[in-house]
């Protein structure tokens, strides 16, 4: 027994003196695996590869630096600090020159990047932990974006960041500005959610790059890559107002060259009136998209990469009465609003390298769209033309020090008509309404790395016509001063050019008089943001810790007025004091692979100076909170996904000096929405189905003096909540790869 016990011990104390096995997974932000990826140790020449898997185990023999380095060709390289942890799992992201017009982000689900600006990246997975058919859909489980509707008739929405209109914060996809202008109120609809990989999400001001609008912050909607994608992707969606949604994709390699398509089909719901105020609770909506995108990258000559794409958006939206037809539309006999609209977006990337420090990158993009819509007795008849071209270097040096430099050149040019098609009294503003400019401009960012510091500095200078050149500086810091731990401080200027009418289509929806605005300037904004970001494990358990503090303030700020006098709205350049404060934490916490939740709670104080009073924005809550949380089982097989946001009360347009039959409360109700979702996957196929608001919330009377929608009290401006009910849904996802 003795010599058992010895032998034993001295198993032990071999087993001690080898060292620990450091097991772990390495995958790209799909979750794909990386097959071959270099697993090393910082000074040794210990290290190995990943399977077929993506898996490694590595032993810790000998080893006086605790630090792994990740890599694999075309990703970035992955520093890790290993501690006690004995299992790690690893998301590398892409290094391309030719996305630089994207952030860079890494993480299946929601996670922070490690870029100088604080970027959230929302994947495959966290988007398909509800029902999202769109863009618009697909923050129900992010606490940064809000998804907030701008006219409940047509169902137009937009995605605010820091409690300010999501006019200020910047909307790309695959890096490009599609969404502005036209396709602001309709466009976050128009993206299918199927075709989204990732989003990155960023808060303040961004990179110089993209140009100066971005004020609250920056989405940026990253289709597939055309070199992962399945090669065949079918999606079908149903929901309880008998609405139905068809995607397909396809992916064609062809060599050098690669093509990756997709195909959009939305089919109107029923009608449906659950408060009987005679008006449509859901809007009908047809909507045809198509999307293709060739990419060229020779793996033998690697020094020039190419990407070429377009896209077609046909979308036909019906709302007011339930008796209302098309054929009604423009009468004073039912009331209703229609959307017609076809949009064209085309762009390409190219990217050539010089040496292997500099390479040159062009990129060009350009839209179009034709929107015929009435809103009641008001036709609404528009067209807009954007371009847009880049040119840049960008030179690496030193210890991984990078400038680019560029010019750049937008070109607008909107003509915006509006016609009374019945006469009325109390309406004034039919005419015509033209949004053209050009913008020349130059740019220069630089970033330093000097661990444990990065800097990022930039300033960009464009001319805003008879308004002059304007200049927007940048400064972003990055601190990692202790293990996984990062400080991140933001500061700059954003400058925008308002398109009033487009931007803010609620104005059309009522019966609100416009004043008719003169010449408006650019729009100004300083943003200032601090970030602390903490990462604490603890055995298998990841537990991340967020704090944001953001702070902007309006030197001119254009917005619907709805204070000024009874029946009315205003939109005019302000120069009074206005300012946005949020406060947001967030906390995340993976207890294994299978199972995570994530809750946030967001304040904010968003207020304009009005003859020296201070007074709330109206529709932004001082109070929000948020949580979900996800789990599957072992095999993946099942899945169930829950979510619940808590919106606090809101501020409303006044309504003093209203009779009395149509005054309303200045204040809303606060509203709790509960979603949960379960899905069953088998190889290739998987179904999902859910309910969306399970207690059926919904906000009575949304709609202002909906027995009268001709006369002068009918406003669709007071809406604060969902009025759409509770909502059943069921779909499927097949692929091939």
């Amino acid at each position: 027994m003795k010599n058992v016990v010895t032998l034993c011990c001295f198993l032990l104390f071999c087993l001690s003196a080898n060292g620990q096995v450091i097991k772990g997974k390495v995958t790209d932000i799909i979750g794909m695996p990386l097959v071959g990826a270099s697993v090393q140790w910082v000074n040794s020449d210990q290290g190995v590869v990943t399977d077929i898997d993506g898996l490694f185990s590595i032993m810790d023999e000998n080893v006086s630096d605790r630090r792994l380095v990740v890599s694999y060709v075309g990703f970035r390289n992955e520093e890790i600090t290993v501690g006690d942890l004995a299992y790690w799992e690893i998301q590398l992201i892409e290094d391309n020159t030719i996305e630089g017009v994207e952030i860079n982000a890494k993480g299946v689900a929601t996670r922070f990047t490690d870029d100088v600006n604080k970027v959230e990246a929302i994947g495959t997975r966290e988007i398909q932990r509800a029902a999202c058919c769109s863009l618009a859909g697909c923050f129900n489980t992010n606490a940064s974006v809000e998804s907030a509707t701008s006219n409940i008739i047509t169902d137009a929405k937009e995605l605010r960041i820091l409690g300010l209109s999501g006019v200020y914060n910047q909307i790309l996809f695959d890096g490009m500005p599609f969404i502005k202008g036209l396709s602001f109120a309709y466009g976050p609809g128009s993206y299918p959610g199927s075709l989204i990989e990732t989003i990155f999400v960023s808060k303040g001001t961004n990179s110089v790059l993209q140009g100066a609008e971005s004020i609250s912050g920056q989405i940026n909607i990253i289709p597939h890559k055309v070199d992962k994608a399945p090669k065949w992707f079918f999606n079908g969606f149903v929901n309880s107002f008998g609405e139905n949604q068809y995607n397909v994709n396809h992916m064609l390699d062809k060599g050098s060259w690669n093509n990756f398509t997709t195909v959009h089909l939305t089919l109107p719901a029923q009608k449906r009136d659950i408060n009987d105020d005679q008006f449509r609770d859901v809007v009908q909506t047809q909507r045809m998209s198509f999307f293709n995108k060739w990419v060229y990258n020779d793996n033998d000559d690697s020094k020039f990469k190419a990407q070429i794409g377009t896209r077609f958006w046909d979308e036909e939206r019906v709302g007011g009465q339930l008796d209302f037809e098309k054929e009604n539309r423009g009468s004073n006999e039912v009331y209703g609003q229609t959307v017609d609209l076809t949009q064209i977006d085309v762009y390409s990337k190219m990217n050539l390298e010089l040496t292997d420090d500099l390479s040159l990158t062009q990129l060009n993009s350009a839209f179009t769209q034709n929107q015929q819509s009435y809103f009641g007795i008001k036709k609404y008849d528009a067209k807009q033309l954007s371009l847009h071209s880049d040119l840049y270097a960008d030179f690496y040096f030193g210890n991984e020090h990078n400038i680019k430099a560029g010019v750049s050149f937008k070109s607008n040019r909107l003509k915006e008509e509006i016609e009374l098609l019945e006469e009325v009294d109390f309406l004034h503003f039919e005419d015509e309404y033209n949004t053209d400019y050009d913008l020349p401009g130059a740019y220069a960012e630089f970033k330093w790395n000097f661990e444990p510091f990065v800097f990022l500095t930039g300033i960009r200078t464009d001319k805003y016509g008879e308004f002059g050149w304007k200049h927007a500086p940048r400064l972003m810091m990055k601190a990692s001063v202790w293990d996984e731990t990062d400080i991140r401080l933001t500061f700059g200027k954003g400058i925008r050019i308002a398109h009033p009418l487009s931007e803010f289509i609620n104005v059309l929806s009522g019966n609100r008089d416009l004043t008719a605005f003169t010449t408006l300037r650019p729009e100004e904004a300083w943003t200032t943001g601090f970030n602390l970001l903490k990462t604490f494990r603890i055995n298998e358990v990841k537990l991340t810790v967020s704090g944001d503090y953001y702070r902007t303030s309006f030197s001119n700020q254009i917005f619907p007025h709805f204070h000024h006098a009874p029946r009315t709205v205003q939109i005019h350049n302000d120069f009074n004091e206005s300012i946005s404060t949020n406060l947001h934490f967030q906390n995340n916490i993976q207890f294994n692979e299978r199972f995570d939740i994530k809750w946030s709670y967001d304040y904010l104080d968003v207020y304009r100076t009005v003859e020296g009073e201070k007074r709330s924005l109206p529709f932004v809550p001082t109070h929000r909170w948020m949580v979900n949380g996800s789990y599957s089982t072992e095999n993946d097989q099942w899945q169930i996904d829950a979510n619940c946001r808590f919106t606090g009360v809101k501020e409303l347009p006044t309504t003093e000096g209203y009779p009395d039959e149509y005054r309303l409360s200045d204040l809303s109700e606060n509203f709790t929405i509960l979603d949960a979702q379960l899905t069953k996957r088998w190889t290739n196929f998987e179904i999902y189905s859910g309910v969306e608001n399970i207690f059926d919330f919904r906000q009575e009377n949304p709609i202002q003096s909906a027995e009268d929608p001709f006369g002068p009290y009918f406003d669709t401006a007071y809406t604060w909540g969902p009025i759409k009910g509770r909502e059943f849904y069921l779909g499927f996802r097949y692929s091939i790869r």
